[in-house]
């Protein structure tokens, strides 16, 4: 990995054609203001397709893959007593 280098803003933005080539090919830029960093320019990762994306999800903790088998099939839940609408509507008829 390639120490970054530091670059003013100003001069970014006078040589920034210059400076996106640089990235391109692998630099890292940390971008100082009045010798302060404020942000830092460096490459996308070169990834291509879903599965790419997926892992690197994954590899943020943002999300976890599934095993692949299919999921049972949908079996709602029997309950005994009047319809949820029905109790609803018996709820809210002091505000109608």
């Amino acid at each position: 990995m390639r120490a970054a280098r530091k670059v003013g803003a100003r001069e970014l933005k006078m040589r920034l054609g210059h400076y996106i080539r640089a990235v391109r090919e692998g630099a890292t830029l940390v971008v100082t203001e009045r010798g302060e960093a404020v942000a830092e320019l460096r490459p996308l990762p070169r990834t291509r397709g879903i599965d790419a994306r997926l892992d690197a999800l994954q590899a943020a903790g943002l999300l976890t893959r599934g095993s692949g088998a299919p999921r049972p099939p949908f079996r709602p839940i029997k309950v005994k007593g009047k319809p949820l609408g029905r109790t609803l509507e018996e709820d809210r008829e002091d505000r109608f």
